[in-house]
């Protein structure tokens, strides 16, 4: 007894150090963010005159890009569900809108909530239902996930109003008064107040209110958050539709700006993600301010750099969010980047090994189907097939990453089109095929090695959004400069030639890249059985307890990127050479969005290390030159089937597991109590007679 005095004094001293380091944590946060906003206001103060109206012009798009990245982060705060389809259900939204108004001719106020119901009530039920499934998945499922509902609404939009930009006229007043010199229209000051308003009083919300208390500790346990008579379902459904709320009212005010274009939304809403990263993906008040930020530099860059000769330096402005977006997650300290429900994700089954001689047999059997396909298939869909073959490889490489070693990838395609300039500037110069061929994937190398540098500290979800914005930053960065495909986004290409074989023609192209594809393959398989394809599974199954076995993880991280690196840029040249031309193109095959699809594509098509990128490659390739896949309503409409399928396979596993749970939990709560149920198991009945 006469400890407890001591203990109490003990555990008082303990509660009043950690008050004053929680404190002294909110003191220097609070410190840094007003010394932030001293210097903001200084530099807006000693702006020039003449840059004033780009500071009105940033601070309106900067507040319609803060709505859809306050509904990025609400979302993952409360389910652990990056939503990679922010910008296609912005798009969606405007769409609505716009059918509603000028097509229905419903008054705007009308057409603006029916699109606010579909898209933010209804569309967020549907993303509730696979939050919950997913919410105990790996976080590649979670990537694939949300991928397959992008795929799905871009083909849906897409299909249904054109790939052309939709003109949109306004619909808030338009008229303007001047501040201070500076022409402000009342619609900048009306989405400025509803961003300010909205940030604000989410705010408090979050703070101050039992839901918004709930749904902040809905995604680590919401068994726990149910103790407290709280229904987790109802919290998170609040969380949904508020989320993607925001995200529709986003689309709708900036179809006005920039018209109607789904792939254009696309890409604008990777702003959203640069804001949400500088945020934390967690604060909403820094997110509020990181988007107003972006806004006003891309503004400001806008009117510095103009009439620049340099492209480069003239549209510089545009890869503000991709920059923030990369500077954001490789400098911000990584305990700053919380895992949502990491605590309760279950890991996938491991990859059954299939024998060596059904393997051998298998490969065999492979082999000289394809050394017979010339004579089996058309002329004219020969190309196809060594298109895939090129496809394959590189969706060999991206199953090395995923599958074997874990880690997540959203630019493979941006290595194969390094591969594939590489292969035409050495051929420029003079250099032998093969070499040109080798030096494509080598110059992939480094690349591989710079996406591997957010694996040292990343992992999950922030790895694979730290992929994706080191391929959207190539692309719109550096495809258009001298060292790619230069200012006319295009690069030639020739096939090999050797005297006395015809290796140039379609079937000679064809089987050399058979049997590159075959050398990939063989390549793939002995780094599996080797002592790096053991790390690389180690790496997968739990980096924690390979670095106890005194592993470097970091040095196989970037093994396993540089030569995913390498074999996707081998494919690239592959690819470039059907043709005898490579574009950067965005809808050509190189573009942003394959990175992502084939990403999709590679999920529903098993975990198999050789046999699944050869399936892969044929669906999302060769197939739609057959019937009924070449039918023009069928390709229209062919990423509504990959995102289904890629739903698909990343919930139905999920929901089986929550199925059998459920039902495990249901037979309890109908039959006997679980000690009496376990003392009969336990103990036979013949005793107690």
């Amino acid at each position: 007894m006469r400890g407890l005095p001591t203990m109490s004094v003990q555990v008082r001293s303990a509660a009043v150090r950690s008050a004053a380091a929680g404190w002294s944590r909110w003191s220097t946060r609070r410190a840094v963010v007003g010394s932030s906003l001293v210097v903001l206001v200084l530099v807006l103060v000693l702006l020039p005159s003449r840059i004033w109206p780009f500071v009105v012009d940033g601070i309106s798009d900067g507040s319609i890009y803060s709505l859809a990245a306050i509904g990025l982060v609400l979302t993952y705060k409360t389910s652990g569900i990056f939503n990679f389809a922010i910008g296609a259900q912005a798009a969606a939204s405007a769409y609505l809108f716009y059918t509603f108004r000028d097509t229905e001719h419903w008054p705007w106020p009308i057409a603006a909530i029916g699109a606010l119901l579909v898209v933010g009530v209804v569309g967020s039920a549907v993303l509730e239902r696979i939050a919950f499934w997913l919410s105990d998945a790996p976080p590649i499922m979670r990537v694939v996930a949300t991928i397959g509902m992008l795929v799905l609404i871009q083909s849906v939009l897409t299909g249904a109003y054109g790939q052309a930009t939709i003109p949109f006229k306004a619909f808030l007043p338009t008229g303007a008064f001047h501040i201070g010199g500076v022409a402000v229209s009342a619609s900048q000051i009306i989405v400025t107040v509803l961003a300010v308003a909205a940030t604000a009083g989410l705010y408090v919300f979050f703070k101050t209110h039992r839901v918004g208390v709930a749904m902040q500790a809905l995604v680590d346990d919401p068994d726990l958050l149910a103790l407290e008579a709280t229904n987790p379902v109802i919290i998170r459904r609040y969380a949904w539709a508020i989320g993607s709320s925001f995200v529709s009212i986003s689309g709708m005010l900036i179809a006005p700006l920039l018209g109607i274009d789904v792939d254009q939304m696309l890409l604008l809403y990777i702003t959203a993600f640069g804001a949400a990263a500088l945020g934390f993906f967690s604060s909403l008040p820094i997110t509020f301010g990181a988007a107003i930020g972006i806004g006003i530099a891309m503004n400001v860059m806008s009117y510095g750099f103009a009439g620049q000769s340099i492209t480069l330096v003239s549209e510089l402005y545009t890869q503000v969010p991709f920059i923030t977006l990369a500077l954001a997650l490789l400098f911000i300290p990584r305990r700053r980047f919380v895992e949502r429900g990491e605590r309760r994700v279950r890991r996938l089954p491991p990859i059954r090994p299939i024998p060596s001689e059904m393997m051998v047999s298998g490969g065999v059997a492979a082999v000289v189907i394809a050394l017979l396909l010339p004579a089996l298939v058309g002329q004219a869909d020969l190309n196809q097939y060594t298109t895939g073959l090129g496809f394959a490889i590189v969706l060999g490489s991206l199953g090395l990453l995923l599958w074997t070693s874990g880690q997540i990838s959203l630019c493979q395609m941006a290595f194969a089109a390094v591969g594939a300039t590489t292969f035409a500037h050495a051929e420029h110069a003079g250099l032998p095929w093969a070499i040109a061929l080798l030096l494509g994937g080598l110059i992939a190398v480094p690349i591989g090695a710079l996406a591997a540098i957010p694996s040292f500290r990343l992992s999950g979800i922030y790895l694979a959004v730290a992929t994706f914005g080191l391929g959207l930053l190539l692309q719109n960065l550096v495809y258009t400069t001298f060292v790619m495909f230069g200012s006319e986004d295009f690069q030639t290409v020739t096939r090999p030639s050797l005297p006395g074989l015809h290796l140039s023609t379609d079937e000679g192209y064809f089987y050399v890249s058979l049997a590159v594809a075959v050398l990939c393959a063989a390549a793939i398989v002995v780094i599996r059985r080797t002592r790096l394809g053991r790390l690389l599974r180690g790496l997968a199954d739990s980096p924690a307890a390979l670095e106890a076995h005194a592993a470097n993880t970091r040095v196989t991280r970037l093994y396993v990127f540089c030569i995913a690196a390498f074999m996707a840029g081998i494919g690239g040249a592959i690819i470039s050479g059907v043709t005898r031309n490579a574009s950067g193109q965005t809808t050509g095959a190189f573009g942003y969005f394959n990175s992502i699809a084939i990403v999709a594509v590679l999920a529903f098509c098993w975990r198999r290390p050789i046999l699944s990128p050869l399936v892969a490659a044929f669906v999302f390739e060769v197939i739609k030159i057959y019937k009924p896949f070449n039918d023009s309503l069928v390709l229209k409409y062919e990423g509504v089937a990959f995102g289904l399928l890629a739903l698909g396979v990343a919930v139905f596993p999920a929901i089986r597991v929550h199925t059998r749970a459920e039902g495990e939990r249901t037979s309890l709560r109908l039959g006997e109590s679980p000690v009496a149920s376990r003392r009969t198991r336990l103990v036979p009945t013949e005793v107690f007679r």
